[in-house]
């Protein structure tokens, strides 16, 4: 796995900060508790999720058209921290997904196929 940029950190209290991270592909906000990142640093890429509902994205029987769609990466904001999207398998035994470049430790997977989630709170540990 590569490493990600913290682009921006935006502290509110003491040790907890909404970080916002580049894969080189795209952008994204992640909550963060005991903060020490700043600007310009490398971080693991393996975010993780506090809560997250994940299932196939599609069926096998469904038109090839359809699996394409859903089988296309992408994520998107929903709420402070919380996302939707699609995103592919790269390491089911330990439930990690990959989307746009970001791998995101989410639980259990029940597929290797492409996944659609919900995620609730992601977070960079």
């Amino acid at each position: 796995m590569n490493q990600l940029t913290v682009k921006n950190v935006e502290f509110y209290g003491d040790e907890t900060a909404c970080v916002t991270l580049d894969s080189g592909i795209s952008t994204i906000q992640v909550f963060c508790h005991l903060c020490g990142y700043r600007e310009g640093d490398k971080v693991q890429n393996l975010l993780r999720v506090l809560d997250a509902e994940v299932k196939a994205a599609c069926l096998s029987d469904w038109p090839a058209e359809v699996k394409r769609e859903k089988s296309r990466e992408r994520i998107e904001q929903t709420g402070p921290y919380s996302y939707v999207g699609f995103g592919a398998v790269v390491d089911r035994d330990n439930g990690i997904i990959q989307v746009n470049g970001f791998f995101i430790e989410i639980g259990d997977l029940p597929t290797e196929d492409p996944v659609e989630f919900e995620i609730i709170r992601l977070d960079l540990w």
